[in-house]
């Protein structure tokens, strides 16, 4: 398994014509479009991440950020330069991240989205070499790798991918919604929906009682031989990267990076869109607002840098 940036497969291509004439609609207005005619989506994504034939949503400052796209339909509250447009569809509103929302409850209702593949939530199956405790609740659309060990109680929503000789530890609850509410400016509150699943690697063990919440455009990645201690939070969308230790009680925002061989100490808490470095040392306790280089020691509230510091067990 590897990490992807991409968020969910529609179940069948979607012209964009069709999401556009559901937003004038929805809004019972003409909105005003530019760049090509109509483009054939595949799916959605994060449109920080770029991608092709995809939904996103963004505004004029951030578009100018993104990496490339084409041949996408762009939700967005200014027209970008022409001469940036590229191959890509482009429709103006007000309020862009609302007007996604929208069209993604839709897309989930009429269409039906896949999380890693599309067809996935079909075709996703449990190797007959799983141990699977009976109570354990399992959604359609949730695959296991051989050698992998379900304990008592956990719950594995759909859109999880678990790969082969993982153990779940009792209590586990994976794929399940991060808080990711919206005040929208027409004043509606609204739930972003999570389309983008879960996939955890080879060789890796989940700790009893913990929570690896669902990516929502784009999936919430643990990869091989990776560690996560009893009582621990894993927010939608972060990364944690092959033979990452982490002890009892962590809480990992949303969107944060932990890069290969870093270790994270009992009760530490890291603030969501950081990065932590390769090897990196997180000692117990400590507060994390700024992300970490690679091989640094931190330690406190808020973590500051102590060299010498070494935390978790001998690897």
């Amino acid at each position: 398994m590897s990490n992807s940036s991409f968020g969910a497969f529609f179940s069948s291509q979607v012209l964009s014509t069709q999401i556009i004439s559901f937003l004038e609609e929805k809004y019972n207005c003409k909105l005003m479009i530019a760049g090509f005619s109509d483009v054939l989506l595949e799916g959605t994504c994060d449109s920080r991440n770029g991608g092709h034939r995809q939904l996103v949503f963004s505004n004029r400052d951030e578009f100018y950020k993104t990496k490339p796209l084409s041949e996408s339909l762009v939700i967005i509250d200014e027209m970008p330069d022409e001469s940036l447009q590229g191959n890509n569809q482009f429709c103006k509103v007000s309020d862009p991240r609302a007007a996604f929302m929208d069209i993604l409850e839709w897309l989930i209702e009429s269409e039906g989205l896949d999380a890693h593949r599309r067809g996935f939530t079909k075709t996703a199956a449990i190797s007959n070499n799983v141990q699977v405790a009976s109570s354990a609740v399992i959604e359609q659309g949730v695959e296991v790798g051989a050698g992998s060990i379900i304990c008592a109680g956990v719950v594995l929503k759909a859109g999880t991918r678990i790969g082969e000789n993982t153990v779940i530890r009792e209590n586990v609850v994976i794929g399940s919604d991060g808080v990711t509410v919206y005040r929208a400016k027409d004043g509606r509150l609204l739930k972003f929906p999570h389309v983008a699943g879960v996939s955890i690697g080879d060789n890796s063990e989940i700790g009893a009682n913990s929570v690896v919440a669902g990516g929502i455009l784009s999936p919430t990645f643990i990869g091989k031989e990776a560690v996560i201690g009893n009582l621990c939070n894993i927010g939608h969308g972060a990364m944690v990267e092959d033979g990452v230790w982490i002890s009892v009680g962590t809480l990992l925002g949303g969107h944060t990076k932990v890069h290969a061989g870093a270790t994270i100490a009992m009760g530490v808490t890291v603030r969501d869109n950081l990065v932590i470095g390769e090897k990196a040392s997180l000692g117990m306790g400590c507060v994390v607002v700024k992300s970490v280089d690679a091989g640094h020691a931190m330690f406190g509230n808020p973590a500051k840098r102590m060299i010498g510091l070494k935390t978790g067990p001998k690897r």
